[in-house]
């Protein structure tokens, strides 16, 4: 093996090392002031993780996020609230999440606020997020 060849290969080694710690590693960040673990799951209940995923989920449906108004979390769920625009429509958009483990899952409104069963929300956050309908 030529020092080319070794050097070559202890460089793919270990690029590929960090490669799996990056992707097996959480935030190095030891500020947890406004996270707070809830329910059963270590989902964190923090406004700028919520609102990432409302962000999203808005997208994802066709509207725009415009700003963030509030986040309550009760027994493994989370109810974040949102102004969000379609066309020239700004309206209060809600979205309901329940903590997977450490990640938060959307659940979708119509089935909660549906006449089937609505997975276990908490009446506080169900009766908020069905107003809204």
């Amino acid at each position: 093996m030529t020092t080319r060849t070794a050097r070559f290969a202890l460089l793919t080694t270990i690029a590929a090392g960090a490669l799996v710690l990056s992707a097996c590693g959480g935030s190095s960040s030891s500020d947890t002031s406004s996270a707070s673990p809830i329910g059963g799951g270590s989902a964190a209940c923090d406004q700028a993780t919520l609102e990432g995923l409302s962000q999203e989920a808005a997208t994802a449906a066709g509207s725009t996020w415009v700003s963030f108004k509030s986040v309550e979390c009760v027994d493994g769920w989370a109810l974040v609230f949102g102004i969000t625009k379609t066309g020239d429509i700004e309206q209060t958009t809600a979205f309901a999440y329940q903590a997977e483990g450490p990640n938060w899952a959307l659940k979708q409104q119509d089935v909660i606020c549906g006449d089937g069963p609505d997975d276990g929300i908490p009446a506080s956050l169900k009766d908020q997020l069905c107003a809204l309908r």
